[in-house]
């Protein structure tokens, strides 16, 4: 066995220093996201009363299949915020999981450099082994800074060993996944389907959980998404979802590696679908060859988004319960309009950073193939830099401008069956259109840094964190204006809630519009990496 990964002492540092900024930026993000969120819930729920009036919207079942099975009691408010926070933390910490090791893994070797390091005195599975390596000591040193940092504010209701196993249970959901990915690496040739195949089981295993906490509970067991909820946390402090964690993620890490023992380097154990003999018109033009290259992903992100906006149109019928008898959720609230009206202004901004996601990822792989050394192989055809930054600024607008109308559509076609009361589809379709300027925005922010920057490109994904946090927190941390006004989004207008202001969208437009041109300017000028 020390044959196979000799070598790991010496790739483990190297990889690390490599992904160092990034796994510090994660980290960061996630502990101050849980430490700020945690600091304001003894304020959001300061009584029994408010508690329990949370604890009667944990009745409905749209409540139970969105954030899991509560507790019997909320006198500690820890356990308040565990039921709020675990699951989509957990989600938050799969993601980076699954996004470092489809690193590790497939793109590297999908680029080369697999197979250059072992052509050298390595063992067959010692990049394997150094890859693991660094996502545990990710998620350890994930574990803890949460343990270090909430151990200090000493929160009232946030006990030590809630805490540890708060904590815990986001350090092993996220060796789960990143074993998980490394699994469903050996399948496919890429790194777009490793981390397709991960984020289609996350999403599977969300909706499993939904089912089986509403309807059956066995569903729940199948699902680790269920098993987190089950933890009790700051309550019983139940510790048997950790250790299903740990020996599911050592399950798919023994299996890993025999697949890695087994498969040549560059195949999938997965045949590749054979293609047509004549490719159609459109995929023989330049956007059509882009769209068809990221076919899979502007589908798969299309169906999470409408299934999102489907499962909040359910709880549409309870709002009055869900707002009005719940301080903390008031705080989301504004003084416009009725409660559907506020709770559909507040979700469609939540959902204009879920949107954003695809529209950058479509935009930024041009700057993947470039560094893939591919951009140069079309460059060798009569191609020039701006056509082919317009084959990849076509589907990147086209995700900005069709899915906040197709989220409006889903929206309210189910909402209209909840409620009696949904709002117009002119309003809704209003309230989700008039984030495209803010959409277009941050993708022109993208055009200038690919560019003129483009080794730092991938700063463009501030805006979409810091936006998460002004829309999501900003009114339970009062953030003052000035802060919150820092963030994209916040320049919006509120329709239908505050008259629409076109001033305000044809500037944002004016900007975006400048913004890509100047970065084709340093597109066109600036040298292509190969």
């Amino acid at each position: 066995m020390r044959k196979h990964i000799k070598g790991t002492g010496i790739l483990f540092p190297i990889l690390m220093r490599q992904h160092r900024l990034r796994l510090l930026l994660w980290l960061a993000g996630l502990v101050l996201v849980t430490c700020s969120v945690a600091y304001a819930y003894p304020d959001m729920y300061p009584d029994q009363a408010s508690r329990e009036a949370y604890a009667m919207t944990m009745e409905n079942p749209a409540m139970v299949a969105m954030l899991g099975i509560g507790y019997e009691h909320y006198q500690e408010i820890g356990s308040l915020f565990a039921l709020e926070m675990l699951l989509f933390s957990a989600i938050a910490v799969a993601i980076m999981n699954i996004l470092l090791m489809s690193k590790l893994t497939r793109d590297d070797e999908e680029n080369g450099i697999l197979e250059l390091v072992q052509s050298r005195s390595v063992g067959r599975l010692s990049y394997l082994t150094a890859s693991f390596m660094v996502m545990l000591s990710a998620n350890i040193l994930l574990v803890i800074l949460h343990i270090t940092a909430m151990a200090i504010m000493q929160i009232e209701g946030f006990g030590f060993s809630g805490v540890v196993l708060y904590s815990s249970l986001l350090g092993s959901f996220g060796l789960l996944f990143g074993t998980l990915t490394a699994f469903f690496a050996h399948f496919v040739a890429s790194s777009r389907g490793a981390s397709l195949f991960s984020f289609s089981a996350l999403f599977f295993f969300y909706l499993l959980r939904a089912v089986g906490d509403v309807e059956t509970a066995f569903l729940s067991w199948v699902s680790p998404l269920g098993w987190l909820s089950r933890a009790y946390v700051f309550v019983e402090d139940n510790w048997l979802p950790v250790g299903l964690l740990l020996v599911s993620s050592i399950g798919f890490g023994i299996i890993a590696y025999i697949l890695q023992a087994k498969r040549d380097i560059g195949d999938g154990l997965l045949p590749e679908r054979a293609g047509t003999v004549h490719a159609s018109a459109f995929l023989k033009t330049r956007a059509g060859l882009v769209i068809r290259l990221q076919k899979t992903m502007i589908v798969m992100w299309t169906i999470g988004i409408l299934l999102l906006n489907i499962v909040f149109a359910l709880i549409l019928g309870d709002l009055e319960t869900f707002f009005l008898e719940n301080e903390a959720m008031q705080a989301f609230l504004t003084e416009e309009g009725n409660v559907m009206e506020q709770f559909i202004v507040l979700l469609m901004g939540i959902m204009a950073l879920f949107i954003t996601a695809p529209v950058v990822i479509s935009f930024l792989r041009l700057r993947g193939e470039e560094k893939a050394n591919r951009t140069e192989l079309v460059f060798s055809r009569a191609v020039s830099r701006m056509q082919l930054l317009r084959a990849y600024l076509i589907p990147a607008i086209l995700i900005a401008v069709l899915l906040p109308i197709l989220q409006a559509i889903a929206l309210w076609s189910a909402g209209a069956v909840i409620s009696e009361d949904m709002m117009s589809f002119t309003d809704v379709l209003g309230a989700s259109i008039v984030y495209i300027p803010a959409l277009l925005l941050v993708l022109g922010v993208a055009v200038l840094l690919i560019g003129w920057l483009p080794r730092i490109t991938s700063l463009v994904w501030l805006f979409l964190i810091y936006g998460f946090i002004v829309i999501y927190l900003g009114d339970i941390l009062e953030l003052p204006d000035w802060v919150r006004n820092l963030s994209v989004y916040e320049h919006v207008p509120v329709y239908p809630s505050e008259e629409l202001s076109f001033a305000a969208l044809l500037i944002l437009c004016g900007i975006s519009v400048l913004l890509i041109f100047i970065g084709a300017w340093g597109y066109k000028r600036r040298d292509v990496e190969g």
